[in-house]
């Protein structure tokens, strides 16, 4: 049989783009392809690393060499507050941080990093995506916001992603956490605090939840729980006197209808489904570059790593249809 040289440009093309693993499906794998074809095609790396658990390669893990120069990260902001996160202990994984081009913590770092260096900027990209016009500036900022040690604490291990405290116009503090998603999905982890009263005591006090016991044994919200429930304890210990309610932002990709899904229930439980808004990247790149909070050139480039997957369609159908020749082998 004869190969022809587009044939043989397309094998090459797949080949750099490296394998992935078979558990994946829907939206994980299309996004998984896309971040090992943008190393590829984008960021011009022909190599590739592996799971860190199997072993096994996979073309959206960065190799050690290009973990270390920190390749992972989108801008230099992104990049300093992860090194500056790690100075402060347990919180972020080192490994699926730096290598993991899916890794909904470097996200993180990477869509959100500049914008917290911009207080005033910052607080007009919250205003925009609350509604609101009466934040006046970022007063401190939290990556993998950890409880531990303080009076903050529910007593369990729960993170949020990011913990934002503003300033607003009559002097008060508003606080926003932050929970950000690419392609996973929220954890069911469950705690022994969750039953506990300090839980209770937030549920009494401020009336987030239609019933807080409940929203905690949905599986699809019970992390978000957690979260809103921490980032009310801070709400509540800095700002004691007022009962003003934590916002608990979700960040979504716009084609993850599963995390939609769960969003919307987590929306279904609260006694105001407004203080939890479900905010798709697309909409908040757009509101960071109309307000000034992101440049545009960062911009452009995490559109084009993290949201506009149609660039690589054409790459994207040609790996399907060599898995498809090969079964069919």
């Amino acid at each position: 049989m004869t190969i022809t040289a587009e044939e043989n440009r397309n094998g090459g093309l797949l080949s750099k783009i490296g394998p992935l693993p078979k558990s994946d499906s829907g939206l994980m794998r299309r996004i998984r392809f896309h971040q090992a074809w943008y190393r590829s095609e984008i960021m011009g790396i022909d190599i590739f690393g592996q799971l860190f658990g199997s072993g096994k390669p996979c073309g959206s893990v960065l190799a050690d060499r290009d973990s270390e120069r920190m390749k992972n990260f989108v801008g230099h902001d992104a990049a300093q507050h992860y090194q500056f996160r790690r100075t402060q202990g347990w919180g972020v994984d080192p490994v699926r941080c730096t290598k993991y081009m899916t890794s909904s913590q470097t996200l993180t770092f990477n869509m959100l990093g500049q914008a917290v260096t911009r207080p005033e900027l910052c607080a007009d990209l919250f205003n925009s995506l609350l509604g609101r016009s009466d934040l006046v500036k970022l007063e401190k900022y939290d990556f993998e916001f950890s409880p531990a040690g303080t009076e903050y604490s529910l007593g369990d291990r729960t993170l949020i992603d990011l913990l934002l405290r503003f300033r607003t116009r009559d002097n008060a503090l508003q606080v926003v956490g932050i929970e950000t998603k690419l392609a996973d999905r929220f954890s069911t982890r469950s705690t022994a605090a969750m039953g506990g009263e300090l839980y209770r005591l937030i549920q009494e006090k401020f009336s987030v939840w239609h019933n807080m016991v409940e929203a905690l044994a949905d599986n699809r919200t019970r992390q978000l729980v957690r979260c809103h429930a921490l980032a009310q304890s801070v709400q509540r210990h800095e700002d004691d006197k007022d009962l003003r309610t934590a916002r608990m932002m979700i960040l979504l990709h716009p084609d993850d209808r599963i995390g939609y899904v769960a969003a919307s229930a987590y929306s279904s439980h609260l006694t105001d489904p407004a203080i939890s808004p479900i905010i798709t990247w697309d909409a908040f790149l757009a509101c960071a570059l109309a307000t000034g909070a992101i440049d545009y050139k960062l911009v452009r480039q995490l559109s084009d790593r993290y949201i506009d997957i149609l660039s690589s369609e054409s790459a994207w159908s040609k790996f399907n249809s060599q898995i498809s020749n090969h079964l069919e082998s």
